[in-house]
């Protein structure tokens, strides 16, 4: 079994039949909803013949639970799979996938809506590739806007057409979950179409793609400033463990556990530039590039002007397999886990990219492929002078930024955001931003929006904190109730995905706080405050 920690958003979306049979299915934290058995056949003929939709295959299956497999296109390549289980709850729930997507993709299984009864469906968003490659994007406006949001919509709308006419019955409740591009997906939905669900979860949305592809070039400019040689980054294993141990040191027990975990990496104080090399190089500390790499990343994209794009990183994720190695620096000599990202993604024949790292791929595919259009486009010398401008036409497309909710809020609509503080691929910071915006805009958006910090954990499960909530569990309860979430726990997962511990996770701007003496991995321990 291969270490939690190392899971990113598409590993996680594909060992979700696992992870599901093996703790939600026979977990009292799963969901226990009342289901009714449907004595509808499972072929084409018990389907309606829908527009623009056609069906390439209905097969009953036995996996997991026993459920009818409908597989189809939309349009002329947005294919789905839409999963009919034989004891269905009366509700519908879409998952997003993740990276550039590419293949049918559906996060929802992974907190178990299969075994609790909801039918429930998952998309390519219009192309077939290996989720790393933005190559399908070149010139082609129509695969751009499937992805940015057409393909979630339109599968949506048909999936729950199906569903309907395949129960004969009306759905009571339709919920969206997603993560990493699937969190974007859900912004996109709550903001674009406020109709089409009325319970969605945005876990670490990828809500503004020009400015990952900014964020990503900058980095790879200082981490392998030479595009052409990405054997190993200006940061290496070394440098990594020397930066969090610093800070660590400094910080570590503010929260009360020195455990790793910083609570809210805020209010961590330590100043990088007491790293700089005062002499020769050692390996205590960090030459000029290398200082200047470290504060790319922390301090986020800026323009020529020194003006600030968007937002760094926290401190968090410098050395886990899932965190920095994977996504900001790795390169070729080290293939620290760039090898179990792209081994544990089943694309069939679709290669994956050459690359050093994730964001190397990030960056270069939105670049090249969304925004210039430009195959031959390189982050050698580039300034970002004209950047701005440059990606006005494709983040109307791809962008989930409007904070106004309020279509979708008036029609009871219940919005839950979920990101984990060591993230390494959508900065922590960006989520609260987001919200933040969202509560400017409208201070009443707290009665039915709500953002859950996970301390320690990565792009969207794994990493030393406890990465795992049902959250799919916590919007159906919210939606039927409507009682808002002010907090839930959240769990460690050993390699049989059992609980081992858990902790509580608090509605932003609370957190967690511990009492001092109990079972730091017990969330009895934990009460939710008001921060400092």
């Amino acid at each position: 079994m291969k270490n939690m920690r190392g899971f990113g958003i598409i590993s996680f979306a594909l060992y979700a039949i696992t992870l599901q049979t093996a703790f939600l299915s026979g977990c009292s934290i799963g969901q226990n909803l009342t289901s009714q058995k449907t004595e509808q056949p499972c072929n084409i003929e018990s389907l309606p013949q829908l527009p623009d939709v056609t069906i390439t295959s209905v097969t009953q299956e036995t996996e997991g639970v026993p459920h009818c497999k409908v597989a189809g296109v939309i349009g002329p390549e947005i294919h789905f799979e839409l999963l009919l289980p034989e004891e269905w709850n009366g509700k519908f729930v879409m998952g997003g996938g993740g990276g550039f997507a590419g293949s049918v993709m559906n996060v929802a299984l992974s907190y178990g809506a299969l075994q609790s009864g909801y039918a429930t469906v998952g998309t390519d968003t219009g192309h077939q590739a290996h989720p790393l490659d933005g190559s399908w994007a070149l010139n082609n406006l129509e695969r751009i806007v499937n992805f940015g949001h057409q393909a979630v919509h339109r599968t949506a709308v048909t999936a729950k057409a199906l569903t309907k006419a395949y129960y004969q019955q009306n759905i009571t409740r339709n919920y969206f979950i997603g993560c990493s591009r699937g969190g974007g997906q859900a912004l996109m939905e709550a903001q674009r179409y406020p109709d089409d669900f009325e319970g969605i979860v945005a876990g670490a949305p990828a809500y503004n793609w020009p400015m990952l592809g900014a964020k990503a070039t900058q980095i790879n400019q200082v981490m392998y400033p030479d595009p052409d040689d990405i054997e190993a980054a200006v940061i290496g294993p070394k440098e990594q463990q020397l930066i969090e141990s610093a800070y660590l040191e400094k910080c570590d027990a503010l929260d009360g556990i020195k455990d790793g975990v910083l609570n809210d990496p805020r209010q961590c104080k330590f100043d990088m530039v007491k790293l700089l090399c005062k002499g020769e190089k050692t390996e205590n500390c960090l030459t000029k590039a290398q200082l200047t790499a470290v504060k790319t990343v922390y301090e986020g994209p800026k323009d020529k002007q020194g003006k600030k794009l968007f937002y760094g990183f926290p401190f968090g994720g410098e050395t886990s397999i899932g965190g920095w190695p994977r996504w900001l620096t790795g390169g070729l000599k080290f293939q620290t886990g760039i090898d179990e990202f792209q081994g544990g993604v089943d694309v069939g024949d679709y290669p994956a990219p050459t690359t050093p790292n994730l964001y190397y791929a990030f960056g270069n595919g939105i670049m090249k492929y969304m925004i210039y259009h430009d195959p031959d486009w390189t982050y050698k010398n580039y300034n970002f002078d004209t950047f701005r401008e440059d990606a006005k036409l494709v983040e109307e497309t791809l962008n989930a930024t409007n904070p106004d909710l309020s279509t979708f809020r008036k029609r009871g609509g219940k919005l839950l955001i979920f990101t984990g503080w060591s993230d390494a691929a959508i900065s922590a910071l960006s989520t609260i931003g987001y919200y933040d915006e969202v509560m400017a805009h409208d201070e009443t958006a707290s009665n039915d929006v709500r953002l859950f910090m996970m301390p320690g954990v990565e792009h969207c499960f794994g990493g030393p904190g406890p990465s795992f909530t049902n959250y799919l569990n916590e919007i159906d309860k919210w939606v039927e109730s409507g009682k808002a979430p002010e907090q839930t726990a959240a769990y460690w997962l050993d390699e049989k995905f059992q609980p081992t511990g858990s902790r509580l996770i608090c509605a932003y701007p609370k957190v967690p706080k511990y009492d001092g003496k109990s079972d730091p991995r017990d969330v009895s321990s934990f009460s939710c405050v008001s921060p400092d």
